[in-house]
């Protein structure tokens, strides 16, 4: 984690946020609702956070129409959670519309999850797309990139059994307000935030070049970059090609390629 680092300073506040609940079973009522409501919303605004960072993280990818669409929508939810936060103390606390938590807590992922979907589903798309890189070569390359996209993986199957879970597919099991499955979904969340600090795009162009390093012969000169208005920037590649061709060697043959210099030594991202 660098200093100075907009990124960097909410995924630490992201996770200050979302310590505080558990706490309240050291206490009996009425200090055991006071206290899971509060931590309750310290954990709506963690996962408001998430939004923003999701935003920060896949925004290199995104036309600027997109990136205001995106950030845009993240904003306007927030009148939800206002409702919500008032909702959770109300029921937990035995206060006035008690029964307002039962209406608003079904909805409540329509609020909260989509944004980092589209972001997950965004993040794998470019993957594979733009970098040409499969799962394998991930695993194999970067480790740590792959328990990221484990992370993922997982916080969208909490996200769903919270979908079960409020919609009365789980109700037997789980009474009304007692539901693990969207806090593990913030704890996933959260991992996927510090395993890999900087925006997606960084992440990305490192992996690509540890990947054309480990490979060491013929590789594709540069992964397929978008630009932020969503075309192609074909100028840039095409000076970066000219660059690169001049360090290189043309193999024979109609279908010439070009070779890049072999690395001393191949690097494996930790």
């Amino acid at each position: 984690m660098r200093k100075g680092v907009l990124l960097h300073k909410l995924i630490l506040l992201e996770l200050l946020l979302g310590g505080w609940q558990g706490y309240n079973l050291f206490w009996s009522s009425p200090t055991y609702g006071w206290w899971l409501s509060a931590a309750a919303t310290c954990l709506h605004l963690s996962n408001g956070l998430h939004s923003v960072i999701a935003w920060l993280k896949i925004k290199p990818f995104l036309s600027k129409r997109v990136s205001r669409i995106f950030i845009g929508t993240v904003v306007l939810a927030q009148p939800y959670w206002i409702v919500e936060v008032y909702a959770t103390f109300s029921f937990f606390n035995n206060l006035h519309n008690r029964e307002l938590f039962v209406k608003t807590r079904p909805i409540e992922t329509i609020f909260r999850d989509p944004w980092w979907v589209a972001a997950s589903i965004k993040l794998l798309w470019t993957l594979k797309r733009t970098y040409d890189i499969t799962l394998r070569q991930v695993v194999t390359i970067s480790p740590r990139f792959a328990v990221m996209l484990v992370a993922m993986a997982l916080a969208i199957v909490f996200s769903l059994l919270d979908i079960l879970s409020v919609t009365d597919v789980l109700a037997d099991a789980l009474p009304v307000g007692v539901n693990p499955f969207w806090k593990l979904s913030l704890v996933f969340k959260c991992l996927t935030d510090t395993v890999i600090l900087d925006d997606f795009k960084t992440a990305l162009d490192r992996l690509w070049t540890l990947r054309s390093e480990s490979i060491g012969g013929t590789v594709h000169l540069m992964p397929r970059h978008w630009s932020r208005n969503g075309k192609r920037s074909q100028e840039r590649s095409q000076e970066h090609y000219e660059q690169l061709s001049l360090h290189s060697s043309p193999r024979g043959g109609v279908d010439a390629d070009f070779e890049m210099q072999r690395p001393v030594k191949a690097r494996v991202l930790d």
